[in-house]
């Protein structure tokens, strides 16, 4: 048990804040919404100023602890070939011009991200480059650079496009519930309009969430294309053929979407499949 906690101590601590967070938020929608209905502004206003007042507090507190931790790092000895990564790595986000947070210093090998991509330890200084464990000693620093290139590129342009993504999808609601409160003396004069309402809402909700999730996927081949540009297209897709013939776990999972875990990931993250299937396109 001990082991268990130890070796998935990131995944429990982010799925606590999760939790945490989704929590507040269902909280403050139900109260507010109950005001509302009630025009009872003295209920309206207190969730919502104090779930923002946590939500601030909690990134400040990030914030602050992951500048303090990055002020020292680890007595950690690398390899060559983790070095030849480090360096990898460093080059591409300077050459990128990505932000001076995006400055690995060390290496963790790890199970919680999937076997063909790889990350940063979440916090404001990007000092831990995260890599799949299945990969250790299976791809060379020259292949695992691919990779990494393809995770920079997603952070230099990923903002923008998310932003765009979320207009998309919040657009709609914002729009139809404008369209109630202006006319909610008219609307709630209609038999069965409460209801009709919470359909069209739920409707307008489920088509604009399927089309946030398929913009995140599109978004993600896009920036494999871009990516096979910086890294050379054969060697990319020599390099995802080369991890779909080791036949990992979690890659054939996401694959067959043999869990709930992997169709809900299938909805936005691209199969190895897909992605090869894009290269080959270009």
């Amino acid at each position: 048990m001990t082991s268990y906690l130890s070796n998935h101590f990131t995944r429990i601590r982010h799925s606590i804040r999760l939790a945490a967070y989704l929590s507040g938020v269902a909280l403050a929608l139900v109260t507010a919404l109950v005001a509302f209905i009630l025009r009872l502004s003295e209920l309206y206003w207190p969730p919502i100023v104090g779930l923002f007042a946590v939500f601030i507090i909690a990134t400040l507190h990030d914030v602050f602890q992951d500048m303090r931790r990055s002020r020292v790092l680890p007595p950690i000895t690398f390899s060559p070939e983790e070095q030849s990564i480090l360096r990898s790595a460093q080059e591409l986000s300077y050459n990128l011009q990505l932000s001076k947070r995006f400055n690995p210093h060390y290496i963790t090998w790890t199970n919680d991200i999937y076997s063909d991509e790889v990350a940063f330890e979440d916090g404001f200084q990007k000092r831990n480059l995260l890599l799949p464990v299945s990969l250790k000693n299976k791809l060379s620093p020259e292949e695992l650079r691919v990779l990494i290139a393809d995770y920079l590129l997603r952070q230099k342009t990923g903002p923008e496009k998310f932003a765009v993504s979320l207009v998309k999808f919040f657009g709609p609601l914002i729009a139809y519930v404008i369209v109630f409160v202006y006319e909610v003396r008219v609307i709630v004069s209609i038999p069965h309009a409460d209801v009709a309402w919470w359909i069209g809402y739920a409707v307008i909700a489920t088509l604009s969430l399927s089309l946030f999730l398929a913009e995140g996927k599109k978004q993600s081949l896009a920036i494999d294309r871009t990516a096979a540009k910086l890294v050379g297209n054969k060697f990319f897709l020599g390099v995802l053929k080369k991890i779909d013939e080791l036949k990992l776990h979690d890659m054939e999972r996401l694959s067959a979407k043999r869990d709930l875990r992997a169709r809900v990931f299938s909805f936005f993250k691209p199969t190895l499949q897909e992605r090869m299937d894009n290269l080959t396109r270009m």
